[in-house]
């Protein structure tokens, strides 16, 4: 077959198999997901008209119960406050409370007062007491309904009753308020501008939400049973598939500009022909005379190893013909390149690598090895011991080179290459070649043979970085290691970014002076009962003043104390100054100390003999203290944690599960760990009242938590309006900046006489 004939139906075939993708594949997928997304639409357009509505029926029945459960209220349906309606009830006043009609009635069921709004339904006298006898008549015979929608001869009402009390909600019942508001044309208004939708109102059978398409258009019925009590009424709106209707004309211009790029495509493809094919010629010339000028016989023509046409053919024959010379010379080479003892490549040989692979790979892993004193070996075991050792160090780095390159760089000198490995994945190598040779040695009896590694990640696309670098690093990094005591293990960034090395030694040093020159501070956060307000415990807090760099973060130096083992220490400290600070403002103000503690100080087994000596030096009573887990800590060995508890418990003190829902932990683990309170962490908070899935999450954790008996503190409460959702839904505790921020004793003194004070 020729060229051409072959080129024309590959054309073809593919434009076809494109086309045919695009029809039948994506086209389907866009419409689906563009409906998919009309259906959401039109489920978030029914929840928000739903939401506004329980809203406004929300608003006025807070409203109705504020009059109804009112002292002058009481009186006045009572007879005894005859300056009631002067003083309460106006135009402006029911105009403030977004209702039209306002009907008082005595025990009887009877009308006592009612008055209306001038600027809502214009009625008669007649009119007016006809309506407000209805009102009354329907409000007697059923007095389970506490707000509904019903029809009128003015058009829908809405109304809500409630039962006339005194303020503290006690009885006797005195009689009933009505508060009423017709479901007007303003009302729909008000509606549709909260809900951006063009909303109506009508009589409907229908008793769950309808979604119907007719004409290309989406129209919903919402009952309004679904929100108020005993009603016929519903909403209705009509929604339109936009983004149907746009993805159905995208895809019709796409398939229209499809048609034409294919047909554009082929004539040009035909035109083209004749200089695709002499390029094709050209190139292969071109990259011959390349081959001759530069007179390496490694370069090979460029070829198609699935076309076997005429030109392919020749090209594949060429790259023999340099196949061959290549063989010839590699065998010239391998000599020049290649130690003779351990026949790995040469110091020359690694030049030539990493000329090739620094175009190919952005960096390299590199091992240095080198045999500690290698020259004793020799004069003690004798140069054929010495030779069995550096063959021996051979053959394990090729056998863990997988991909990569090794080579014999010195005499007692090795040299491991990896493209793209990093640190992590070159120190286990490391470790292995460190183990192996020890044990080599054992069992040859060679006795005080170790090895000096240095590794290195190298940026080998960096123009300054060159051959030379390379390996002047490697040399750096192991006469540093070398320096600081043989037989070990050091990368070039512990030097080059000394700062996090040098760092961690400077924190383990001042972390120690620290505690010696007694630099740490405890800073109290208050926890708070709202409702009566009281100061219900306290929360511990570490700082640290660090004398030269100030105050330094406990997310910056605890993570360093708990790897250097020092977070023990630490919290040994935190509890004997928590406890001989507040022992006294515990008793005092009736308080509860909270204390944090880290897994390590669980596992090392220190803590509870610290505790039991601490409580009883301070006269403290257990019951007063919180030992608080973090949740991660639930994650981990759950016996061990069971355990600690067990004797926490025996001892008396109480046990907080602190930053719940920050961690893996499942609610199952709660009741077997035997908690006394779990401490919910700030993330839920900050998305409230705001966010619709952080306030069902939040209520339903309350409930469960409720519903378990334990007690709860809500963290991070910044804002009223958060404050006020947790009050609405839980009898929890408080902490956060709401009330007060982290303070020294000194101004946690000051808190507290303040309290006592209010």
């Amino acid at each position: 077959m020729r060229i051409r004939t072959k080129l024309m139906i590959a054309v073809a075939l593919n434009i076809l198999i494109f086309v045919g993708v695009i029809f039948f594949v994506v086209r389907p997928y866009f419409i689906e997901q563009s409906m998919e997304r009309d259906r959401l639409a039109v489920d978030s357009q029914i929840a928000s008209v739903t939401e506004t509505l329980a809203n406004r029926k929300s608003s006025l029945e807070r409203t109705l119960v504020d009059w109804a459960a009112w002292n002058d209220a009481y009186a006045f349906v009572q007879g005894k406050n005859e300056a009631f309606v002067d003083s309460n009830i106006s135009e402006a006043s029911l105009d403030n409370l977004n209702v039209n009609a306002m009907l008082f009635l005595n025990r009887d069921g009877d009308v006592h007062y009612a008055t209306f709004q001038k600027q809502g339904l214009s009625l008669t006298e007649p009119e007016q007491q006809a309506f407000l006898t209805d009102i009354a008549s329907r409000v007697r015979a059923d007095a389970n309904t506490r707000s509904t929608i019903y029809e009128s001869e003015y058009g829908p009402v809405f109304y809500a009753t409630h039962p006339i009390l005194q303020s503290d909600r006690s009885g006797p019942v005195e009689g009933t308020l009505v508060m009423l508001e017709f479901v007007s044309s303003h009302f729909v208004a008000d509606l549709s501008a909260q809900t951006k939708l063009p909303l109506a109102v009508g009589l409907t059978e229908a008793t769950d939400t309808m979604i119907t398409s007719r004409d290309g258009l989406t129209h919903v019925v919402i009952p309004l049973d679904t929100v108020y009590d005993k009603t016929d009424y519903g909403i209705t709106f009509v929604v339109e598939p936009t983004h149907y209707a746009n993805t159905v004309s995208m895809l019709r211009l796409g398939m229209v500009a499809l048609v034409f790029l294919g047909t554009g495509l082929f004539l040009s493809l035909l035109w083209t022909f004749h200089r695709v094919v002499i390029r094709r010629l050209m190139e292969i010339g071109g990259e011959l005379k390349q081959i001759t000028v530069e007179r390496d016989s490694r370069l090979r023509l460029s070829i198609d190893a699935g076309s076997r046409d005429e030109i392919e053919q020749m090209a594949a024959s060429m790259n023999e013909v340099l196949a061959a010379l290549e063989d010839t010379r590699a065998e010239v080479l391998d000599k020049a390149y290649r130690d003779a003892l351990t026949q790995l490549p040469n110091r020359l040989a690694v030049e030539d690598y990493f000329a090739a692979v620094r175009k190919t790979y952005r960096h390299i892993g590199v091992i240095g090895l080198d045999l500690d004193d290698f020259r004793r070996i020799n004069d003690q075991f004798g140069h054929r011991t010495g030779d069995a050792a550096l063959i021996y160090v051979a053959s394990r780095l090729n056998f863990y080179k997988e991909e990569g390159f090794v080579a014999r760089i010195g005499a007692d000198e090795f040299m491991f290459l990896h493209p793209n490995w990093t640190l992590e994945e070159l120190r286990p190598v490391a470790r292995r070649l460190m183990k192996d040779l020890a044990d080599w040695a054992d069992v040859n009896g060679v006795t005080g043979l170790t090895t000096t590694i240095g590794l290195d990640v190298f940026a080998s696309h960096h123009p300054h970085h060159t051959y030379e670098i390379l390996m002047g690093r490697l040399d750096v990094v192991l006469h540093e290691a070398k320096l600081s005591g043989k037989n070990r293990v050091l990368s070039f960034q512990e030097i080059e970014d000394g700062s996090h090395y040098l760092q961690t030694l400077e924190m383990e040093r001042d972390l120690r002076r620290a505690l010696e020159e007694d630099e740490f501070e405890l800073y109290y956060q208050p926890i708070v009962s709202p409702h009566p307000f009281a100061v219900r415990g306290v929360e511990a807090l570490i700082r640290w003043n660090h004398p030269v760099k100030g105050q330094v973060s406990p997310g910056l130096f605890i993570p360093i104390a708990e790897q250097l083992g020092l977070i023990s220490d630490i919290g040994r400290w935190v509890l004997r100054q928590a406890v001989r600070e507040m022992r006294e403002h515990v008793t005092r103000h009736e308080l509860f100390l909270s204390i944090n503690v880290s897994k390590r100080q669980i596992a090392d087994g220190s803590f509870l003999g610290e505790l039991e000596r601490i409580l009883h030096d301070q006269t403290f009573n257990p019951s007063n203290l919180h030992v608080e887990i973090t949740e991660s800590e639930v994650g981990g060995n759950l016996h061990e944690l069971q355990q600690f508890i067990t004797s926490l418990k025996a001892i008396g003190v109480k046990i907080s599960l602190d930053d719940f829902g920050v961690g893996t932990s499942s609610l199952s683990f709660l009741q077997s760990l035997q908690l006394d309170l779990i401490k919910i962490d700030q993330n839920f908070v900050k998305g409230i009242p705001e966010n619709t899935f952080d306030r069902a999450l939040l209520e339903g954790l309350y409930q469960t938590f409720h519903t378990l008996g334990l007690d709860i503190v809500t963290e991070g409460v910044e804002r009223p309006e958060q404050l006020a959702f947790v009050l609405e839904h839980s009898s929890s505790l408080i902490q956060g900046y709401h009330y007060s921020k982290p303070v020294p004793l000194s101004q946690l003194e000051n808190y507290l006489k303040k309290v006592v004070m209010l």
